[in-house]
């Protein structure tokens, strides 16, 4: 079985985060599938930024929600990450979506809520790009479902880590995840891979469900996760782990 490398907001372990540089220099290193997270601005843009407020990567201790995309283009993504990168800037979806090769696949993870469906609507609807390059991803139950219904023919898996809070034992048995899932009615998950055994890889398959994981780095990790059977690893250093698998 192919195991699919998805690079984590990019080839993010070199180039900074969630930027055109950071996606471009994973392709340039053979990625299939980059991962990235997106926002909306105050004037009703999407971007790409993990945090909600854009001070980690930035240095401006601002939410996003209130920035105007034209705001947001004078901040530097950069130069947290290395003096060389000084001037980096953070960029649009549809930015970063005219990265992707023919092969490319993207997994989008949605950050912000309700109003940004409509323009991520938009950009989709109007787009050349194919259903199974444009991939959603998010934590939220209610917007992954809502995903789904908008675009059918789209991959949306459900992100969650199986953890009680505040406890390391299972949130979900391998029965109960597949039962949330086709609650939800999306195509799976992307799981963390804490508490992720190969009894429920295998519950997913058989329900006709997709098992992805993040984020692994280490070698080792990936080698037993591939021999469970998932379906994608996504990583922060995806050149290296392809190689060393």
């Amino acid at each position: 079985m192919s195991v699919k490398i998805v690079a984590h907001r990019g080839e993010s372990l070199i180039a900074p985060e969630n930027t055109l540089e950071s996606f471009t220099l994973a392709w340039m290193r053979g990625a299939r599938a980059v991962e990235g997270d997106f926002h909306l601005t105050a004037d009703g843009e999407i971007i790409c930024m993990h945090d909600d407020n854009t001070r980690r990567t930035c240095g401006i201790d601002k939410p996003i929600a209130i920035q105007t995309l034209a705001e947001i283009k004078q901040l530097d993504a950069g130069v947290w990450k290395a003096e060389g990168w000084k001037f980096t800037r953070v960029p649009t979806l549809e930015e970063v979506l005219r990265t992707l090769p023919d092969y490319g696949e993207i997994f989008i993870e949605l950050k912000s809520v309700g109003p940004i469906l409509d323009r991520l609507e938009t950009i989709v609807n109007e787009g050349p790009w194919r259903p199974e390059q444009l991939t959603f991803i998010a934590f939220d139950g209610a917007t992954i479902s809502e995903v789904k219904r908008r675009f059918p023919d789209h991959h949306a898996y459900w992100l969650l880590c199986n953890r009680l809070d505040e406890e390391s034992k299972p949130k979900f048995t391998p029965e109960e995840l597949v039962a949330k899932v086709r609650e939800l009615g999306v195509d799976g998950v992307d799981i963390h891979p804490v508490n992720l055994t190969a009894e429920y890889v295998t519950a997913l398959h058989e329900a006709g469900l997709s098992c992805n994981v993040w984020t692994v780095d280490d070698s080792a990790e990936a080698r037993a996760l591939c021999a469970m059977e998932v379906d994608s690893i996504t990583t922060n250093c995806a050149g290296k782990l392809s190689g060393e698998l």
